[in-house]
């Protein structure tokens, strides 16, 4: 497993910046079409109903908004509600691919779909640049799948 870069305060060296991935804006327009067009058809509704990204109305407030609304409704039949929370913060930062692509293939989806997604996640790379400094490339990788 990859272990990620820590994020410091006051950056001092290029050694100190997590690379990013910036991709063109006729990606993203793609991207939204394949998960309207093939993924959210391919997956069970009631897999996704507390998921609020690639929706329209979905947002941070939105699961927040969500959230409270179940935390008070609890509160209305009990004293006090137990929650556990866990940051997941740069999640895909750590999904191993392999992992990824067998969940993907066991959804209904076109094999140029897979090959598609397939092509974006891996064989990638990375660099960091900083005023003149540019650092190596680095591979965007947890695994691969075919």
């Amino acid at each position: 497993m990859v272990t990620p870069i820590p994020k410091i305060a006051r950056p001092t060296s290029i050694l100190h910046f997590r690379p990013i991935s910036v991709t063109p804006i006729l990606f993203h327009l793609a991207e939204k079409m394949v998960v309207r067009r093939w993924l959210f058809p391919a997956i069970d509704p009631i897999t996704i109903c507390d998921q609020f990204v690639f929706r329209p109305t979905g947002s941070t407030t939105c699961a927040l908004c969500y959230f409270l609304h179940h935390v008070t409704r609890l509160l209305e039949e009990h004293s006090y509600v137990q929650c556990l929370m866990i940051d997941f913060g740069k999640a895909f930062d750590i999904v191993r691919h392999d992992v990824l692509g067998v969940k993907l293939a066991q959804l209904k989806l076109p094999s140029s779909i897979l090959q598609w997604i397939n092509s974006f996640v891996n064989g990638g790379t990375q660099q960091v640049k900083y005023a003149s400094s540019v650092s190596r490339f680095k591979p965007i990788n947890m695994g691969n799948w075919a």
